[in-house]
């Protein structure tokens, strides 16, 4: 049962004050027991648990918190506000700080991330609903480690370089990766002004079915100017995936009866049964599946030829991703 507090919070009576916790609210939070430590000096509160940790883990790793913790009425009786933190109570004889507007697994998780070594590394594969926490609660209180972490890991699924493209996994981001976790991390890159994501997130949910596009619109409720994006995005991407096979197989190249004739054939069951995901297999060099016996038939000039022109194909569509979403080139990323 979680004791009261050592003194009751003051509060005024303007309205200013109608979003803050209550006296009777705060006797119903309980403790995070993992969370709790004895010799903790300062006491955070959610809208569903109280965390006892301290101050000086908190003001090393966030500048917000050592500036915010520096202030003079931090554990004093008179109510203020810092940001989106209310604080200015106490719990037990210790400064109690309220996570306005904070969500409680965020701050669960960023606090294990600073004392649990092995909660988060960028050397191993996380959960999505981790990755969101910790990138939403290292943007807003800048904890600047965390954020290193992450910018570090998110580039072996997310990279800013044509290069590293033929080596992208997700394996080693998340320990259970869905294509709809594109969408979800795209909202909260974009609220968090995760700049670095911004490209290949948005060139990952346009290249998706228009169907996935609308459903997770809705289902997030993403913005307006976000879905507008993808959007555009989804149907320059379509009209890239028509140019591959164009590129692939050039029908109309002279060459052969036989090198010819497989060629038109391999472009017209190409564009009959258009392959999930196309463009993205060309930026990885992953080859069209195609008929055995009509690639036999192709001559090693064509082959060539094809191998070429899907190679300027592919470092085209690679130069274009930025300003498809509107977010510039991919130069003003080089020094994310």
């Amino acid at each position: 049962m979680t004791p009261p507090p050592s003194k009751r919070a003051r509060t005024s009576s303007t309205s200013g004050d109608t979003n803050r916790m209550e006296f009777e609210e705060l006797t119903k939070l309980k403790r995070r027991e993992n969370m709790w430590f004895e010799d903790g000096n300062i006491v955070l509160a959610t809208d569903v648990h109280l965390y006892c940790v301290h101050r000086g883990v908190l003001a090393r790793n966030s500048t917000f918190f050592k500036e915010m913790l520096e202030l003079p009425n931090v554990g004093n009786t008179s109510n203020s506000e810092v940001g989106s933190i209310e604080n200015g109570d106490s719990w037990e004889g210790k400064p109690l700080v309220r996570m306005v507007g904070d969500r409680d697994e965020d701050v669960y998780h960023i606090l294990m991330a600073l004392y649990d070594v092995r909660f988060y590394s960028a050397h191993k594969p996380t959960t999505l609903p981790v990755f969101l926490s910790l990138i939403r609660m290292g943007t807003k209180y800048n904890f600047s480690h965390i954020l290193d972490e992450i910018s570090l890991h998110i580039k072996l699924a997310y990279p800013t370089d044509l290069d590293s493209m033929v080596e992208r996994t997700y394996e080693e981001l998340f320990v259970c990766y869905d294509n709809n976790n594109d969408f979800q991390l795209l909202l909260v890159a974009e609220q968090c002004d995760m700049k670095i994501l911004l490209p290949m997130l948005y060139f990952d949910c346009a290249d998706s079915s228009l169907s996935t596009i609308l459903e997770e619109s809705k289902d997030l409720d993403l913005p307006n100017s976000i879905l507008l994006k993808i959007l555009r995005g989804y149907e320059k991407i379509s009209r890239y995936a028509t140019q591959r096979g164009i590129r692939s197989f050039s029908p109309h190249r002279k060459c052969t009866l036989s090198c010819q004739t497989a060629r038109m054939e391999l472009f017209a069951n190409y564009t009959e049964n258009p392959p999930y995901f196309s463009v993205h297999d060309l930026l990885q060099r992953n080859p069209i599946k195609v008929d055995k016996n009509l690639r036999l038939s192709v001559c090693e000039n064509c082959e060539k030829a094809s191998f070429d022109a899907s190679e300027d194909l592919r470092l085209e569509i690679w130069n274009a991703i930025p300003s498809m979403f509107e977010l510039g080139s991919w130069e003003d990323y080089r020094s994310e």
